[in-house]
Order: C-alpha cells, then structure tokens, then sequence
C-alpha cells in the first residue's frame, strides 16, 4: 500500500510541474503575440518640396529672441505654402505635437515636427490666421490648453492648427485636427 502511495504522489507531482510548466508557456506565447498584433499608426511624409527647401538658421542657438512679428508672418506663410521647413528656425530643439484623435506624437526633434506638419495638407486654401475670428474663440473656448493665446489658422475646410509660442517666441507646441468640429462643433 505505501507503494502504491508513493506512487500516486509521484504521478500527481509530475502533473503539476508539467501544468505549471504549460501554462507559463502559454501564457508567455500569448504575450509575446500581442506584442505583435499592434498596428502602427501611419505618420504624414515629407515632400519633396519640404526636402528641397533651405530651412533658416536657428534662433534659439544665438540665445536671441525672435521677434513675434516675424514667427508669426513665417508661420502663416510657411502654412499657406506648405513649406514648413521654414519653420524650423522659429521652434525649439524639441516641439510637443499632437495630431487630434491620434497617438502621435509627444515630444520630438523640430525636424521630426516640421515631417508631421504634412498632416497640414490636408487643408484646403485660403487659410484664416486672422485674430480675433469666431472659430478661433469656439476654439478657446472648448480647448483652451491648446488654444488659448496661441496662434491658430483655420482652412477652408476645418483643417486647424494651432502654434504656441514660449517666451522666445519660439514655437514649442504644435496642435492639429483635421476639422476644429471634433473640438467646437
């Protein structure tokens, strides 16, 4: 009988080391599948033209503020255009953006920013800066993290960005939805 004992408990042991064993391994496949089921989310390209273009040298490496007037102008002639290499010396080394509805992107390069604002070409012309303009206050008004005080143009067909600038005058947060009426309906 204390064989037979011996014997059961043998068995019962090598099937709980054997369980233990499978269910880590599953477990672990498991994980490791999940890892790759995730599909990234594709980010706007630079175009030829952006490629192409001679960016400004940067201001921020003097030490010296910019002058307001001239981000400004830069911002919205780099916007209408779509050369927004131009921007390049009007940001900081690293410039917050956010693409509205979407993972991206956090804090990057100002190189890496100026690629993300091809999402901005998906806005139609003519592009209104203009201060104080109605959807710019809805927009204050609904989202002033993002807005308030920033310098926000609207495209004709609700493409939207907005630019904050520091207390160089330095952009250092770039906002963009692709119709301000996911924001401000």
């Amino acid at each position: 009988m204390k064989k037979l004992n011996n014997f059961v408990t043998g068995i019962a042991v090598t099937l709980i080391v054997l369980g233990i064993i499978g269910s880590a391994y599953y477990f672990g496949k498991s994980q490791v599948q999940k890892g790759s089921d995730q599909v990234p989310i594709p980010s706007p390209t630079t175009t030829q033209e952006q490629v192409n273009s001679t960016p400004a040298p940067t201001q921020e490496q003097t030490g010296d503020f910019v002058n307001p007037s001239a981000t400004i102008e830069n911002i919205k002639a780099s916007v209408e255009s779509k050369n927004y290499a131009a921007l390049e010396g009007y940001m900081t080394d690293k410039v917050s953006v956010i693409l509205y509805a979407t993972e991206c992107c956090g804090l990057i390069l100002r190189q890496e920013a100026i690629s993300q604002m091809a999402y901005l070409n998906n806005g139609k012309a003519p592009w209104d800066f203009s201060y104080p303009n109605p959807i710019q206050t809805k927009l204050e008004i609904a989202d002033p993290a993002n807005f308030k005080g920033n310098v926000i143009g609207t495209a004709s067909n609700g493409t939207t960005v907005s630019f904050h600038l520091n207390d160089k005058f330095l952009i250092d947060r770039v906002f963009m939805v692709i119709d301000y009426k996911l924001i401000a309906p």
